[in-house]
């Protein structure tokens, strides 16, 4: 401000010596000395009050309150804040802006911090609180509003914004976290400021290593010379490495490329896995069943489309209906995978003309629709042993809960005593109803039926499908059985209307 102090209304002339003065001029001058030592001091009470000072004014306790007044255009050195110890150390925790910069808390057990006096909306205030976490069972829980800056803290639970988040760690130790607020603490941001965060939000992270003992959770890329983590690896873009070890999941939605894949834990991608070694696919079982984990788990999709395309040879396909190896390029076979069921000992079956199961126990089995099935089986039916089989012919039938597309297949029979063929027969069976594949047989103690199976069998929808037989009249004198090692097997080679797999032309 301008000051009111004025020295030129004092006349330093007057009074003249040598001659009379008049007294009006000792008392203007009088007047105006007086006026200018109640302007001086004003001013030096008005400096006094509002004056930063180096030091107290003798007789006053010094009080550089600046009220929130600006200061620009500053250069500043050495300073310092007031480190403020917090009282409590369990439950509620109150931080006060106004007592200090820098506050400091040690926990003796769970604490929940309270924020106040933080400065007024369109004022940024900023403040750091170090937190001695002396117990790993010690979580500290933050206010709703602490909105901002909360993705990717270590430990935070359920790190949503707009809601009380807690924090949990895993060692004991001093942390420190910066508080910052523009709007009169409604919305506050928080800082991690001596441990990294967790994850990188809307950007690609691209690292020489990796090495996280908890979550990797990315929107963009994640890159790594190695990733080795011993928890979860979350990508919403490429997970690519030279190594990726983990013991939990790696999910992506885009491409898991690396030297090494070593996980005990489920990878699952939208994209490709791509690895020289891939070790240790795992699916786990939900619910904590005991049902055995699925070491190698496929999901189904469209085939190469050969010629057009290039299968590379070690290459394994799964459209839904069948599993396909290539063991060369552009060489494509069915992996075999067979349905079958077969006896350990000898099964007593009824001994009448009514159809009834080979296999008596577990005789029933469930197929897929629209799948292509090659049939295999060989069943031994006779008498009890030291007993006659009669002269009766076989047929075979198989029960079925849905429409079969197709069924085919040559029934070879034979019939005859333990020691020798009585007669034979070939029939071609294009029904799953009973059919008499045997000539009749001519009796005599302890002879058999053989009967040998080969066919395709295709279905429309799901069905149960179950092998049966019946006979001509009563089969045997005595007892009737299915002997030991007869068996049927089917195997599924693709959809219904599958014409070959493997290179024809």
């Amino acid at each position: 401000m301008a000051s009111n102090i004025n020295p030129n209304n004092i006349d330093g002339a007057y009074p003249v010596a040598g001659q009379d003065n008049n007294s009006q001029g000792f008392r203007d001058n009088f007047t105006n000395i007086k006026t200018n030592f109640q302007f001086t001091e004003d001013e030096i009470n008005d400096l006094q009050n509002k004056a930063v000072l180096k030091a107290a004014l003798v007789g006053q306790s010094l009080d550089n309150n600046m009220n929130d007044a600006l200061i620009y255009a500053a250069r500043i050195q050495d300073f310092a804040a007031t480190s403020v110890p917090i009282a409590t150390t369990t439950g509620t925790v109150t931080v006060n802006y106004a007592s200090g910069h820098y506050q400091t808390v040690t926990t003796a057990g769970n604490i929940t911090l309270a924020f106040q006096n933080f400065p007024s909306p369109g004022i940024y205030g900023l403040m750091k609180v170090q937190i001695n976490i002396t117990n790993v069972a010690h979580t500290v829980t933050l206010p709703a509003a602490v909105s901002l800056g909360i993705a990717g803290i270590q430990g935070i639970s359920p790190g949503t914004a707009g809601v009380s988040n807690t924090v949990s760690f895993a060692v004991t130790g001093k942390y420190e976290f910066a508080f910052g607020s523009s709007d009169g603490g409604s919305t506050i941001t928080i800082f991690d400021l001596n441990r990294a965060l967790t994850n990188f939000t809307a950007a690609d992270l691209t690292l020489d290593d990796l090495t996280a003992s908890g979550f990797v959770s990315a929107a963009g890329n994640v890159t790594g010379g190695n990733i080795l983590t011993a928890g979860l690896v979350s990508s919403t873009g490429n997970v690519t490495g030279g190594n990726i070890v983990t013991g939990g999941r790696v999910v992506a939605t885009g491409d898991v490329m690396s030297g090494n894949l070593i996980t005990t834990g489920v990878v699952s991608t939208t994209g490709n896995v791509q690895a020289v070694n891939v070790n240790g696919f795992v699916r786990p079982t939900a619910g904590g069943t005991t049902t055995a984990a699925i070491p190698l788990l496929f999901t189904s999709g469209s085939l190469v489309n050969l010629p057009t395309q290039t299968l590379t040879g070690g290459a394994m396909e799964y459209d839904g209906d069948a599993i396909y190896g290539a063991f060369a390029a552009n060489q494509r076979g069915v992996l075999g995978i067979e349905h079958f069921i077969t006896l350990t000992s000898d099964a007593t079956v009824t001994n009448g003309a009514t159809a009834q199961d080979i296999f008596p126990t577990n005789g029933t089995i469930t197929l897929t629709g629209s799948t292509t099935y090659f049939l295999d089986a060989f069943y031994i039916v006779g008498p009890g042993t030291g007993t006659n089989l009669n002269a009766v012919t076989m047929s075979t039938l198989f029960a079925v809960t849905s429409a079969l597309t197709d069924i085919r297949y040559m029934a070879d029979t034979t019939v005859g005593l333990a020691t020798a063929i009585i007669a034979t027969s070939r029939r071609l069976v294009t029904a799953p109803t009973a059919t008499v594949i045997s000539n009749t047989a001519a009796g005599g103690d302890e002879s058999f039926f053989t009967v040998t199976l080969r066919g395709v069998i295709r279905t429309n929808a799901a069905t149960d499908l179950t092998p049966q037989m019946a006979f001509s009249g009563t089969p045997a004198a005595s007892a009737l059985r299915v002997l030991t090692s007869s068996y049927f097997r089917l195997t599924p080679v693709g959809n219904s209307s599958v014409l070959n797999v493997g290179r024809w032309s």
